[in-house]
């Protein structure tokens, strides 16, 4: 599939109900996935970045923004945090979460929710951290001020996600037509395609809708926050050498990864 543009009026009808849509009817794909351990750049890219600048989360409450099968949360509460809030606006991620054999009750509580409407009270999370979370098409500025709300004023955000200035549809990045307008990039583009790890193939095409850097970061900053460090997660030489799959496949940065701190005048 391409990335195609579409103008405002169109976007927000196709709303973020396509996203959360799509990945219902991935849900039990992405849920092997995860659970198999098959994507590589989230197992050995994504997730090492995002962890190794989270450090040392213990005795933290904090929430895991768009949640999936509760993966993260897991490993949050392995890593010594006090309590996980997972939200996710999937049902299907919801329910595998609540009923994975090592979910804790006590410690651990998931939310079928959108992340731009939190049920958590006003600055009740240490960290707030959104690993991969599609990005919302109508009104995608809603959950970065819902965010803000809840973070605590010495409270961090890390935001992992795809890189809205290189990433593109699978096939694009094989090397063919980018289709990359500049009134595209500063405009709304809209990538919908299946995704393939390990030789398995999503049964419906995702839908990520992006904006130029400058908006997303002013999206950020407009909430209430200030950005204290930006990451491009990329493979490192020795995983090159050691493994030419990256060299075949990362062609482009992919992933960005920001952290921010809220800030007010």
């Amino acid at each position: 599939m391409t990335a195609v543009s579409r103008g405002e009026s169109e976007e927000r009808l196709l709303g973020d109900e396509a996203v959360t849509s799509a990945y219902a009817q991935n849900a039990e794909y992405w849920i092997e996935i995860v659970r198999e351990r098959l994507d590589p750049y989230q197992d050995r890219l994504t997730d090492p970045a995002l962890l190794e600048l989270l450090g040392d989360c213990r005795g933290l409450t904090i929430l895991d923004a768009g949640c999936d099968e509760g993966y993260l949360s897991r490993e949050l509460l392995r890593r010594g945090a006090a309590h996980v809030h997972g939200v996710d606006t999937c049902a299907e991620f919801i329910v595998a979460a609540r009923t994975h054999p090592d979910h804790r009750p006590a410690s651990s509580t998931f939310h079928h929710a959108d992340v731009a409407a939190l049920p958590l009270a006003d600055t009740s999370i240490d960290v707030v951290v959104a690993n991969r979370l599609p990005n919302g098409i109508a009104a995608p500025e809603r959950r970065f001020a819902e965010f803000g709300r809840v973070l605590r004023p010495s409270g961090r955000m890390l935001l992992l996600g795809m890189h809205p200035c290189f990433y593109t549809a699978r096939t694009e990045r094989a090397g063919g037509d980018t289709g990359f307008a500049i009134d595209a990039y500063f405009g709304v583009r809209t990538v919908q395609q299946r995704f393939e790890v390990a030789g398995r193939v999503s049964p419906v095409p995702s839908v990520q809708s992006f904006h130029s850097l400058e908006t997303y970061l002013g999206m950020i900053t407009s909430a209430g926050f200030a950005i204290t460090r930006l990451l491009e997660p990329h493979p490192t030489d020795e995983m090159r050498e050691q493994d030419p799959w990256w060299d075949e496949h990362f062609v482009r940065p992919l992933f960005l990864l920001v952290e921010c701190v809220p800030y007010r005048r």
